[in-house]
């Protein structure tokens, strides 16, 4: 690709993912006003379960298909329909294992709303097993509309349901068209072509079945909180801790637009073991999150107010705890990516478990006793761990690549808008203030490169 199409592919990124989240935003300003905080914590922890299950039932088979363009990239669409072929068969065994389990220990859940989770999850594997193939051809426009139709449907309909339709039990207004308009989209994705060959699913078995652990436990780290809180703490501090995990993952925005374009290129450059320019654009990569960051932190306070009601402001104390996990999530992909480079899906899978477990373990020890705003410094710390063995780890295979001085800087701006955070709380004028000299610094250090994008785009 040349590097005008790189900035086009971006933007499509961008303005697909700013889109998710503009309709996300405003629903929560719609659902904390029509919701009660124990129906929208209902609302997370049912996702927190699909995020969970989408990996187990879809055995994490999309990871191998980023690598399968390395070694199929000629027969790509055979290696796509062997993996979705695999997905659909494996996830719906496991599906009605799960679900003949929970009619035998008789959960205290409704059955349809496990049908419901199951069902979402499954596709939603599927959905991202064609998601990753879209991502690795360039193809920027369909899978713009892949980020963007789902979400926009199931938006529409859980708010009119919800609004004008539903009386009792409102969760189900959100969990049930969400469920369908997963299931219906990746119907659409397995009309495509269906068709089993042995070769290419041994081969994403062998990638995948460790990166299955891997996956758990992001989603553990990520998912696991809400779960917790509710047995602990009740749905409704669930709410509150979700509302903020929703606001401050704003930045996973920037993270998966620039992920759409860094990944593939990532895997070219290492490929023709081209170093240098690697850590030359990394530089880039990290600053751009970092400045988003500092942003949010600045601005926080004023978005919550717009986004809640009073009810959820209590929460605002763990903002930057939450703002540093995601950031921490972005550093250490880099490293992560080297791995999945070399197919080391082992190790990735033991140091992400390692931080999962000691999540678990943090949370079922503080929870109990300080609530949500525990589960937000134990993710954070979860996630630093996870950071410090992923970098040891991708070092053995790179020890040219992203050095860690690559963190100083940025690590020192985040610190001070933390900082500006805490201190400048109720003091609006000052912090916008400081976002306005901030910006002021950011243009004119990347003056040049805001320049050369803009006449990219020409």
């Amino acid at each position: 690709m040349k590097s005008k199409d790189y900035a086009k592919t971006g933007t499509y990124y961008l303005v697909g993912n700013l889109f998710n989240k503009g309709i996300a935003f405003l629903t929560i300003i719609i659902y904390t006003r029509i919701l009660t905080a124990y129906d929208y914590g209902i609302i997370n922890t049912f996702s927190s379960w699909v995020g969970i299950l989408s990996m187990i039932l879809g055995m994490s088979l999309q990871n191998s298909i980023r690598v399968a363009f390395v070694d199929f990239k000629e027969k790509i669409d055979d290696f796509l329909s062997s993996i979705i072929s695999l997905t659909l068969i494996v996830g719906m065994f496991l599906s009605v294992l799960i679900l003949s389990v929970c009619v035998f220990i008789r959960i205290n859940t409704n059955i349809g709303i496990v049908i419901l989770c199951l069902a979402q999850s499954l596709f939603t594997a599927i959905i991202e097993d064609y998601s990753m193939y879209l991502m690795m051809k360039y193809r920027y426009k369909l899978r713009t509309l892949i980020l963007i139709l789902p979400n926009f449907l199931s938006t529409v309909v859980s708010v009119i349901l919800i609004v004008f339709i539903m009386k009792n039990n409102l969760y189900l207004g959100k969990i049930v068209p969400t469920a369908l308009i997963t299931v219906i989209i990746a119907l659409f994705i397995i009309i495509g072509g269906v068709r089993l060959n042995k070769e290419y699913c041994k081969y994403a078995l062998a990638i995948s079945l460790p990166l299955i652990l891997h996956s758990i436990s992001l989603n553990i780290l990520s998912q696991s909180d809400r779960i917790m809180i509710t047995s602990y703490a009740g749905a409704a501090q669930t709410g509150i801790y979700s509302l903020i995990y929703n606001f401050s993952m704003i930045a996973s925005v920037i993270i998966s637009s620039i992920e759409g374009v860094w990944i593939p290129w990532f895997v070219l450059r290492l490929k023709e073991r081209d170093i240098e320019q690697i850590n030359e654009k990394a530089k880039l990569y990290m600053n751009i999150m970092t400045y988003a960051m500092v942003f949010i932190l600045l601005f926080a306070e004023e978005v919550l107010k717009i986004l809640a009601t009073k009810e959820y402001m209590v929460g605002s104390i763990i903002i930057p705890p939450i703002v540093l996990a995601n950031y921490v999530i972005y550093a250490y992909s880099l490293y992560v990516n080297i791995e999945h480079y070399y197919k080391k899906t082992r190790t990735i899978a033991i140091n992400t478990m390692i931080a999962a477990v000691m999540n678990l373990v943090l949370n079922y020890i503080f929870i109990p006793r300080y609530g949500y705003v525990a589960a937000a410094f134990t993710t954070l710390g979860s996630y630093l761990i996870s950071f410090i063995l992923h970098y040891i780890s991708a070092k053995q295979i790179e020890k040219d690549l992203f050095d860690i001085k690559l963190f100083i800087k940025p690590i020192l701006l985040i610190a001070i808008g933390v900082v500006c955070f805490y201190v400048f709380e109720k003091m609006w004028y000052i912090r916008w203030g400081g976002a306005i000299l901030f910006f002021v610094y950011v243009f004119i250090k990347e003056k040049e490169i805001i320049v050369e994008i803009l006449n990219k785009r020409k």
